[in-house]
C-alpha cells in the first residue's frame, strides 16, 4: 500500500511543478507591467522635453523670421539647440504653419521601448503642438551719420553710403514696410534741416502745418546750391540747455561770418570782408549739403538722400545726436514719430563717428567764434544719451576707422544702451558688417513671439 507521507510528498511535487508552470506564464506578464512603467515613464518624459523645445524654438523662430517658410527653415536649428540628438526619442516632422499673425508649430517623436518590446510594442508615438500669437510691431529708426571732412579720406564716405543703403534694404527686405520707419540726419558743423525748416517739403508742397521753426528775419528763399548767398537749410544752435533739449524753436539761420540780425559781414577770427565790407566767405561754408530725412516708410527717398552724402565740415556729434532726437520723437517740428509709450512701435537710434567732437573756432553751428570746448560737446552728446535711454529708445552707437581715439570710443560706448549695442569699426569692411548686423537685429523686433 502506498502510505500517507508518500501520497503527500507526490502531491507536492505536483504542486511545485504547477507553479512553475503558472509563473512561467506569468513572467511575461510582470515583465511586460512593469516594464510598461518604465517604457511609459520615460515616454512621457520625451514628451516633456519636446514640449519645452517645441516652445523654445517656437518662439524664437517666430521671433527671427517674418514668412513661414523662414519660420520654417530656422525652426529646425532652433530645435536642435534646445533637443540635441543625444536625448532620448527619435524626432522628425517639425513644422508650422502661420495663419494670419497665428503661427501653430508641431512636432513628433519616437520612442524606442525597452520591455514592451517583450509585449511586441517596438516604440512609442510622441507629439508635441504650440500656438505662438506674434505680436507685430513698429520700429523706428533714426539714423545720425558722420559726414565731416575726415570721411573723406580713402573715400570712407563711400563706403558710409554703401554701409547706410545696405542697412536700409534690410530693413526693408525683412520687415512689412508699413512697420518701418527710417529718419536721416547727416551731422557736420551743422545741422542741415532743409526747407523743412521753412514749412515746405522738397517739392515745395507745404510740410506740417506750413509753419516755419527757422526765423527768416532777412526773407531768404531755400537753395541746394552751396555757391548761393542764399540760405542753404543749416541752423544754430541755442545755449544750453536748449542744446539738448527737444523742443519747438525757433532756431536762427546758419550764416558763416555773418551777424544774425543784420546778415552784415563779420570780420575777425578767420572772418575776412572784401574792399567794400562784404563777407568774403559764403555763408553756406561748411554747412552739410544733405538735409534730414524725417521718419518715412519710403525706401527710394531713403536711398536717394543716402546716395548724395558728401564729406565737409568739423565734428559736433551733439549737435547730430539732438537732432536725432527731435526727429525721433513725436513732438513739434518732426512729428512723425509715435508716441513715446506708443505699445506698438519701438524706437532706436544709430550715431556713427569717424573721429572727436571738435569746434571750428571761427564759425559753427553755435555761431560765431564760439568758447566751447571738446569737453563741453562731449558733455551735451553724453547727456542727449542718457535722456534718449531714459526715454526706452535703443541706442547704437559706432565708432569707424583705426585711428579713433580711447576717449572718443568710452564716450560712444557709455553712450549705447549697454555693451552689445557698442560696436568698434576700424575697417571699410568692419563699417558694413556692423550696419548689416544691426539691420538684422532691429529688423528681429519687428515681429516678436
Amino acid at each position: 500500500m502506498i502510505g500517507m507521507k508518500d501520497m503527500f510528498g507526490g502531491y507536492l511535487k505536483d504542486r511545485r511543478g504547477a507553479t512553475a508552470i503558472l509563473f512561467a506564464v506569468a513572467i511575461p506578464v510582470i515583465v511586460g507591467s512593469v516594464g510598461m512603467a518604465v517604457d511609459i515613464s520615460r515616454a512621457y518624459l520625451v514628451k516633456t522635453r519636446l514640449s519645452h523645445a517645441l516652445d523654445a524654438a517656437a518662439l524664437a523662430s517666430v521671433a527671427s523670421q517674418s514668412t513661414e517658410a523662414d519660420i520654417n527653415a530656422k525652426l529646425q536649428q532652433f530645435f536642435q539647440i534646445n533637443y540635441p540628438p543625444e536625448k532620448i526619442g527619435v524626432t522628425y516632422d517639425i513644422e508650422a504653419h502661420m495663419v494670419g499673425d497665428e503661427v501653430t508649430v508641431t512636432a513628433h517623436a519616437s520612442y524606442y521601448t525597452t520591455f514592451l518590446k517583450v509585449l511586441g510594442v517596438d516604440d512609442i508615438g510622441v507629439s508635441a503642438e504650440t500656438i505662438v500669437q506674434r505680436e507685430v510691431k513698429g520700429v523706428e529708426v533714426a539714423m545720425v551719420l558722420d559726414v565731416t571732412g575726415s570721411m573723406s579720406s580713402n573715400n570712407n564716405i563711400a563706403t558710409l553710403r554703401t554701409a547706410a543703403t545696405n542697412f536700409v534694404n534690410i530693413m526693408f527686405e525683412r520687415a512689412d514696410d508699413r512697420f518701418v520707419k527710417i529718419g536721416l540726419v547727416p551731422f557736420a558743423t551743422s545741422v542741415n534741416v532743409g526747407p523743412y525748416g521753412l514749412g515746405e517739403n522738397p517739392d515745395g508742397s507745404t510740410y506740417g502745418d506750413g509753419s516755419s521753426f527757422v526765423n527768416n528775419r532777412h526773407g531768404l528763399s531755400y537753395t541746394t546750391s552751396s555757391s548761393s548767398t542764399q540760405w542753404r537749410g543749416c541752423i544754430l544752435e541755442g545755449a544750453y540747455p536748449s542744446d539738448v533739449e527737444d523742443h519747438e524753436g525757433p532756431w536762427e539761420m546758419y550764416r558763416y561770418c555773418r551777424y544774425v540780425n543784420t546778415d552784415a559781414g563779420a570780420s575777425g577770427n578767420g572772418c575776412s570782408l572784401d574792399s567794400r565790407g562784404r563777407p568774403r566767405s559764403n555763408p553756406n561754408n561748411i554747412c552739410p549739403s544733405s538735409p534730414v530725412v524725417p521718419m518715412t516708410n519710403d525706401q527710394d527717398k531713403l536711398l536717394t538722400a543716402i546716395s548724395g552724402l558728401q564729406a565737409n565740415g568739423n565734428t559736433q556729434g551733439n549737435t547730430g545726436m539732438v537732432w536725432g532726437y527731435r526727429l525721433i520723437s513725436p513732438e513739434y517740428p518732426f512729428t512723425e514719430g509715435a508716441a513715446w509709450d506708443s505699445e506698438f512701435w519701438r524706437k532706436a537710434i544709430i550715431v556713427m563717428t569717424d573721429g572727436a567732437n571738435t569746434i571750428n573756432t571761427t564759425y559753427s553751428g553755435y555761431g560765431l567764434s564760439s568758447s566751447l570746448t571738446t569737453t563741453d560737446l562731449n558733455n551735451r552728446f553724453a547727456e542727449v544719451c542718457e535722456t534718449l535711454k531714459e526715454k526706452d529708445v535703443i541706442v547704437y552707437t559706432i565708432v569707424f576707422t583705426s585711428g579713433i581715439s580711447q576717449s572718443t570710443k568710452d564716450l560712444f560706448r557709455e553712450c549705447a544702451t549697454d555693451d552689445t549695442k557698442y560696436f568698434y569699426a576700424p575697417s571699410q569692411s568692419d563699417l558694413l558688417n556692423t550696419f548689416e548686423t544691426i539691420g538684422r537685429e532691429l529688423s528681429n523686433l519687428h515681429i516678436k513671439g
